[in-house]
């Protein structure tokens, strides 16, 4: 592990303060998959800006969000898109002060890009989800990301290095509530995933509790051929938080040698036409 002072520094570039591009992933219907159909900006003062992927453009039969219905167009405005604006709690509800601290927030200063953010952006039954762009930096692949699937990780068996791991409630929830901010947990391979073939699990103390989101999954594969791989918790909540923002982990690796999260270009905005 790296000192501190390095992790510090690297992980000011993904808070929420500094993140300026979000992917927004959607999930298919049919195959669960998150998809990257679009990049959400922040330009600061107030200026916001939604631009289509080529991951988009790819779909079959893809029906555009409300409100931004070209694909080839690029968004720009002084306000959230209303879509996405639906993610954003009023600050003048009851419950604003408690839901900000669990994302980590100041509630007197908390913004609306911020709660995006940190929450996700994702709601119950909700088909959309946002993480931060990861970057390289000085050699090194960072990303920030929520750990997908806690709700559903106990339902089947998993394998890791040839052996079969079965997780319970009891085992998921100890091994979620020995996490703090700073705690380092592990990225394994899963073998046999029938959904992604390059799905990357993560783990505490050997139980696995989640996995690493599928768009980055085939990225994170090439960092662990260099060896095992760690990523440090940025936040834990408790077992009354929303499964999908229960845990939010930091990855800071050496990068290999042409290293990209993106080497496919599907993250790339369309071009207009």
């Amino acid at each position: 592990m790296q000192s501190g002072t390095v992790l510090d520094q690297h992980s000011l570039a993904l808070d929420s303060a500094g993140v300026r591009d979000l992917l927004v992933l959607w999930q298919h219907p049919d195959t669960r998959e998150l998809i990257p159909i679009g990049r959400f900006g922040y330009h600061g003062g107030g200026a916001y800006s939604f631009a289509y992927t080529r991951a988009a453009a790819t779909i079959p039969d893809f029906r555009p969000l409300p409100g931004l219905s070209d694909l080839h167009h690029r968004y720009e405005s002084d306000r959230i898109p209303a879509v996405f604006d639906q993610r954003v709690m009023d600050r003048e509800r009851p419950d604003f002060d408690g839901y900000a601290r669990t994302l980590g927030l100041d509630p007197t200063s908390a913004t609306p890009w911020e709660q995006i953010v940190e929450s996700g952006g994702r709601r119950a039954g909700d088909t959309l989800q946002f993480m931060p762009v990861p970057i390289l930096v000085h050699g090194r692949a960072l990303a920030r990301f929520l750990v997908n699937g806690v709700r559903h990780i106990r339902e089947d068996p998993h394998t890791v290095g040839g052996r079969t791991i079965h997780t319970t409630v009891e085992q998921q929830e100890e091994a979620l509530q020995s996490l703090t901010r700073g705690s380092a947990v592990l990225i394994e391979t899963e073998d046999g995933n029938p959904k992604d073939p390059d799905a990357c699990l993560v783990t505490v103390h050997g139980m696995p509790v989640g996995w690493v989101p599928r768009a980055l999954s085939a990225s994170v594969r090439e960092l662990l051929a260099a060896g095992p791989l760690e990523a440090t918790v940025h936040r834990a909540a408790g077992p009354g938080t929303p499964p999908h923002v229960r845990l939010v982990l930091d990855l800071d690796a050496p990068a290999p040698p042409a290293f990209d999260f993106d080497r496919a270009r599907r993250w790339d905005p369309l071009p207009p036409q």
